[in-house]
This record gives C-alpha cells, sequence and structure tokens, in this order.
C-alpha cells in the first residue's frame, strides 16, 4: 500500500475524481481518500509511479509518497 500527500484536495469531488481515475485502470483497486490531511491510500499492483501519474494527471499534484504497511 501506498500513502500519497496530495496538494490542492478541498471536496468529496476531489476524492472522486482521483479514485475513479485509479479504478479505471486497476477495477480491483482500494482507495482511500482522506480530503482533510490531504492523503491518498492506494493498495494496488500498480507502480507507484503509475499511481503518482494518474493522481497528476486529474489536476492534483502529488508532494510526497510512503510505502504503508498493510
Amino acid at each position: 500500500m501506498v500513502e500519497f500527500q496530495v496538494e490542492n484536495m478541498t471536496c468529496g469531488s476531489c476524492a472522486n475524481v482521483i479514485s475513479k481515475s485509479i479504478k479505471t485502470i486497476d477495477p480491483n483497486v482500494q482507495v482511500s481518500v482522506d480530503v482533510v490531511s490531504q492523503t491518498v491510500r492506494v493498495d494496488s499492483i500498480l507502480p507507484e509511479n503509475k499511481l503518482a501519474s494518474l493522481i497528476e494527471e486529474c489536476g492534483y499534484p502529488v508532494s510526497t509518497s510512503t510505502v504503508v504497511e498493510r
């Protein structure tokens, strides 16, 4: 599982856009978005850099990423 620190997320719509984008590429993914802490946790078979790219393509810059124990 990877946790991304994501800038400029301010509402539930932001969370939905990011979740849908990742689920389009990996339908079996588990995505948890916390708008208050501006974090996105993803459990996916996709590589970390691909996940970061998907988030950034939605218009939300990724400032850091951390591998988190499951």
